[in-house]
């Protein structure tokens, strides 16, 4: 395992630079293409997790980075663009004329910089890099990539999940940590539906997993509720050979573990540090009742309450260093702003 935390980033492209270092200088994977200056974009792949980058900024909202991703890698733009490569997931956007990049798959609306902090954590056996960052003092957005510490022997558990928080609704930012038009790491309760547009459901966190009963032709899942617009979910949520994805299930809001046990409270003096692990699920919606499957969980990476804890506070445990986060804001204040409660990420350094 792997930790870091660089000086703090100055733009979008200093960041990309500094999780590129990591990732290939330290972590093992390899940049398939780097460009800050044309086109802003990024590829890196590890195994059979591919995932790509971008982060032109020609929207009205504050500037998001747009995450993709793909079984392979087809060649450099402008004739292969992030969206382009082999057996794309089918997420985002697949026009590089009007990218609308805060209302994908992305790290949302973190700006142009410069970032308050970075902190890098990787892990082989399996592969997998998260990434927390505070893009201003106080607020967070954690992304990441790799592999699923899976259960099975099913084909895949590569996935790719950006960090969307809503500013659509109620509120300029909805500030309830439930609030289904969120997407938080893999992410069972995320369900954008976007008015109708092209944008359903693409905020979501996608996975590579094929062998699964009655799976159809797709190689991919995504991570959401599908009953919710299902119609919408159907025609948007599908990969970009046109197969609509699995329903995946569980993840950082949702599942078993955390339903009956999120609810409970550290008490660091007394040594009881509850790290709820983030599982997933295959959720076959072709049968009736539905069947779950269970895939794995995310690797050295758990759901954490954070009262009586800071931002960026260390718990040792044994001999091993964890370091936990708020998903956005420690808050609870109410109003037009972005918060997230006692809700955490907590990760193993």
């Amino acid at each position: 395992m792997s930790y870091s935390s660089p000086t703090a980033p100055t733009s979008a492209s200093d960041l990309m630079t500094k999780l590129s270092t990591f990732a290939v200088s330290t972590m093992g994977w390899t940049q398939d293409y780097y460009d800050s200056a044309t086109y802003k974009i990024m590829s890196l792949h590890k195994g059979n997790c591919y995932v790509h980058f971008f982060w032109d900024d020609n929207g009205s909202d504050p500037l998001s980075i747009a995450m993709y991703q793909s079984l392979g890698y087809a060649g450099d733009p402008p004739t292969y663009y992030p969206w382009q490569h082999t057996t794309d997931s089918g997420f985002g956007h697949d026009d590089s004329s009007s990218p609308d990049l805060g209302n994908e798959r992305s790290v949302s609306f973190i700006g142009s910089g410069p970032y308050t902090s970075v902190h890098f954590f990787g892990h082989t056996s399996p592969d997998v890099i998260y990434v927390a960052l505070e893009y201003s003092p106080g607020l967070y957005r954690h992304f990441g990539f790799g592999t699923l510490e899976k259960y099975g022997t099913w084909t895949g558990g590569e996935f790719v999940y950006g960090h969307y928080w809503s500013k659509y609704g109620p509120n300029i930012y909805l500030d309830a940590p439930t609030y289904a038009h969120h997407s938080v790491l893999l992410d069972g309760v995320a369900t954008q539906d976007g008015g109708g547009t092209a944008r359903s459901a693409r905020i979501e966190a996608t996975m590579h997993c094929e062998g699964f009963p009655n799976q159809g032709s797709t190689k991919w899942g995504s991570f959401g509720d599908a009953r919710t617009n299902a119609s919408k979910i159907t025609t948007y949520r599908q990969d970009r050979d046109g197969y609509t994805h699995l329903t995946l299930w569980g993840g950082a809001r949702n599942g078993p573990a955390l339903l009956q046990y999120g609810w409970q409270e550290p008490d660091i003096s007394k040594g009881y540090i509850p790290i709820i692990p983030i599982d997933t699920y295959y959720v076959d919606t072709s049968v009736s009742p539905d069947k779950y499957y269970y895939m794995g969980r995310m690797f050295n990476c758990g759901h954490i309450q954070l009262k009586g804890l800071s931002p960026k506070d260390t718990i040792t445990i044994g001999a091993d260093t964890w370091r936990v986060f708020p998903v956005v804001r420690k808050s609870k204040a109410g109003g037009d702003i972005e918060e997230s409660w006692w809700m955490g990420v907590i990760y193993k350094q």
